[in-house]
């Protein structure tokens, strides 16, 4: 079964009706949700001019730059831009829309529950949840909430205690973007790292490559086909799992989320048939095991 396993619910760019078809269209069985993070981000000329040069300096031979390009983009205001006024960051994500429709949906949908210890959704709230039918463990965005990586301290440790995974975005080189704290304070704790590890890449791949309890995912313009194809060729099929960030990017003919786009990188990178099931869901499933 191909699982999706970082997909942000905002129905005023993809309601749920067009997500299930575009999930039938393409042979997704399932699809691991995440309330939004943010109004929706519209990246006009000189943003995309930005992206593409934040992007290109952190994978080659200007990392430095390209972190400072990347720490830019959220302002102290709480908003993210890329050039512009902006989009706010929420932060308090709608968690609660997520679940109603995990429970309307149960065999298409999983959640990660959105924890901002800094907006007060930590352990407690996330044990609670937890609990509930169809949460599969915990997003943490340490970069766009503003807190360093040891506030997801408590969240770990509840975790690691339940064997429920975490999904963590991480901010630039500092307090923000601490990629060895978890692993080396948690080693139980399964953790999958969002977009092949923002902004680190290859700079912490091969810590990645020391800890089994880490993967990452290769969703998102984070990445390109040469960077999920280098992640996939670094890091091997057990390291890595697909997923979208949809319904942001990769606009198809009609304007709206083409879900074809990163499945067809990955297909036609010319993993093993083995090998590619593992990428496209057996790796997800392993990690929410309990």
């Amino acid at each position: 079964m191909i699982i999706d396993a970082h997909y942000h619910l905002d129905p005023s760019l993809e309601p749920v009706d067009r997500l299930l078809a575009q999930m039938d269209v393409h042979g997704i069985g399932r699809v691991a949700l995440i309330a939004a993070l943010s109004d929706p981000i519209h990246l006009s000329a000189l943003g995309v001019k930005r992206w593409l040069a934040m992007r290109g300096a952190l994978t080659g031979d200007m990392p430095e730059v390209g972190d400072l390009l990347y720490r830019m983009t959220v302002r102290h205001s709480g908003r993210v831009a890329y050039a512009g006024r902006g989009s706010a960051i929420y932060a308090r994500p709608d968690n609660d829309g997520v679940e109603r429709v995990l429970a309307e949906h149960p065999d298409r949908f999983v959640g990660w529950f959105c924890v901002n210890p800094r907006g007060g959704i930590g352990a407690d709230e996330a044990e609670r949840r937890l609990a509930r039918p169809g949460w599969i463990g915990v997003k943490a965005h340490p970069f766009w909430h503003q807190y360093a990586v040891e506030e997801l301290d408590p969240v770990a440790e509840l975790c690691q205690a339940q064997g429920k995974p975490v999904l963590v975005h991480l901010g630039a080189p500092g307090e923000r973007g601490d990629f060895r704290r978890l692993p080396e304070r948690f080693p139980r704790l399964r953790i999958l790292y969002a977009h092949a590890l923002i902004p680190w890449y290859r700079r912490a791949w091969e810590d990645v490559k020391r800890c089994e309890n880490v993967l990452v995912d290769l969703s998102s313009p984070y990445l390109d086909k040469a960077l999920r194809h280098a992640a996939l060729r670094e890091l091997g099929a057990s390291r890595c799992v697909y997923g979208s960030d949809g319904p942001y990017g990769y606009p198809g003919p009609d304007g709206r989320y083409d879900h074809g786009v990163i499945l067809q990188q990955i297909e036609r990178y010319g993993l093993t048939a083995p090998d590619l099931d593992r990428v496209l869901g057996g790796n997800f499933n392993a990690m929410i095991a309990a």
